[in-house]
């Protein structure tokens, strides 16, 4: 077993298969409900519909993006931190990289949920009147889902093919795989995934770490959600609490 957590090319074949299968359980158990009908239902009796939908669509992921992987590769297999991109890297170094991609994703998250198409899907949790704690749950929710998704795909996945096997191989994995993950969404949102994913993964490369593509990825979920909510005339935003 030393010999095999020691050997790049097993690790690297390991996290594809990881990444495969804990997405494949992923989608299952979203899809049946499992978490919705044994622990958030259970726990949220009185919550509305949506809400409890949502928040066990994203518990879910949380659960197979991030605290499964981190559970074998960190504790179990004991792959350094280092070698996963689980370490802040250059990340400060490349701020204004940060700044520049942070203002591009405004502006094209800004025009893109002015589109129907974009409002139907965004934001994930379907409610008609939006009071501060949805948006609260909502922005939560993304930031710790996609803190496990860019761990598994731009950290553990990342890392250990372009050691395995270098860098265009790595790169053409990552992004098969990210674009393939996308196809529940529509063809058009996992051919918009490959540009995405080759910013990420430059990204990761050149700071060694997977938190950029975090910080990035999250913009873009999160500012898709808002502009939507402020495009689409259907949904009722309510400042004031009291306002319910």
């Amino acid at each position: 077993m030393p010999d095999l957590i020691s050997n790049t090319v097993f690790l690297a074949w390991f996290a594809i298969f990881s990444v495969s299968l804990f997405f494949m359980l992923y989608f299952f158990l979203a899809k049946r409900k499992i978490i919705l009908t044994y622990l958030v239902q259970p726990v949220f009796p009185s919550g509305s519909q949506g809400v409890i939908e949502f928040i066990s669509y994203k518990l879910t992921g949380i659960l197979f993006t991030g605290v499964l992987p981190f559970l074998v590769f960190v504790m179990i297999l004991r792959v350094p931190t280092s070698g996963i991109g689980l370490v802040t890297g250059r990340t400060f170094h490349y701020w204004y990289l940060l700044v520049i991609l942070a203002i591009i994703t405004a502006i094209a998250t800004f025009k893109m949920s002015q589109s129907r198409k974009v409002q139907q899907l965004s934001p994930e949790l379907k409610l008609i009147d939006w009071y501060p704690r949805h948006v609260i749950l909502s922005v939560t929710a993304w930031l710790l889902y996609i803190l496990g998704y860019e761990f598994l795909f731009r950290g553990v996945l990342w890392f250990l093919c372009s050691d395995a096997f270098g860098f265009w191989p790595a790169l053409g994995i990552n992004l098969l795989l990210y674009s393939l993950v996308h196809l529940p969404q529509g063809k058009q949102i996992a051919a918009g995934a490959i540009p995405v994913g080759v910013v990420l993964c430059l990204m990761s490369r050149l700071t060694g770490s997977f938190i950029p593509a975090f910080i990035i990825h999250s913009f873009i979920a999160v500012l898709t959600d808002l502009f939507s909510l402020y495009h689409n005339k259907e949904v009722r935003l309510h400042v004031n609490q009291e306002e319910q």
